[in-house]
């Protein structure tokens, strides 16, 4: 079954990580934000052929996102203000409401930018999505441990273990309880194999305002 053999891979592969994040931390060091073009090309291997049609797609992305900005630019400036006056207010209702009303807009252009983001991925191949799917899990999983502060080893043996589970995701084909099930043991692999006590600690403990 999947499930047993899940935990001694992932084992395996975190143990190899660190000399890859050794390299990994010296080739890239602190680097500005990727592209969605960069990220794809070095996760996907993707070729000057490959790119061009991959162009085409974010150029398209890229215009449904400046077409939403400039369709709601005064809602969103409305939303600003509403919050900015309530927050120095103390009226609670109205803190509600403008976080209500700030967080839709959020969601509406979150929501616009996936979709977008859905037909730039329809370029790839099959095998490409799988890869891509995994640096998802990935870059998903590292943002939930961003408190953590993890070092450069710690992220690669984090995306070793994501790869495995993509896999395991991909297989399960969609079935819920197999996913949880999946996540459950990443995190499981994680919170126990990689982080450090205080790490473990950090994580608890609620963060504060």
């Amino acid at each position: 079954m999947r499930s047993t053999r899940w935990l001694p891979i992932v084992l395996v592969v975190i143990m190899a990580g660190a000399a890859f994040g050794q390299r990994e931390g010296r080739r890239r060091g602190k680097e500005p934000a990727e592209s969605l073009l960069e990220q794809l090309v070095r996760e996907c291997k993707l070729s000057e052929k490959d790119q061009v049609a991959v162009k085409e797609k974010i150029a398209a992305r890229d215009a449904v996102l400046a077409k939403w900005d400039k369709d709601n630019a005064e809602k969103v400036q409305a939303a600003e203000a509403a919050a900015k006056a309530a927050r120095s207010g103390e009226d609670a209702d109205a803190k509600t409401k403008a976080a209500a009303a700030t967080r839709e807009l959020k969601k509406a252009r979150t929501e616009t930018a996936a979709t977008a983001t859905e037909a730039v991925l329809t370029a790839l191949t099959d095998e490409q999505k799988a890869v891509w799917s995994e640096y998802q899990l990935y870059q998903s999983t590292v943002g939930r441990y961003r408190r953590a502060e993890l070092t450069d080893e710690q992220k690669a043996k984090i995306k070793t273990a994501c790869t495995v589970a993509a896999k395991e995701l991909a297989e399960s084909e969609g079935e819920k309880k197999a996913a949880r099930t999946i996540q459950g043991k990443l995190r499981w692999a994680i919170d126990v194999l990689v982080l450090t006590p205080d790490q473990r600690k950090t994580m608890t403990t609620k963060p504060q305002r």
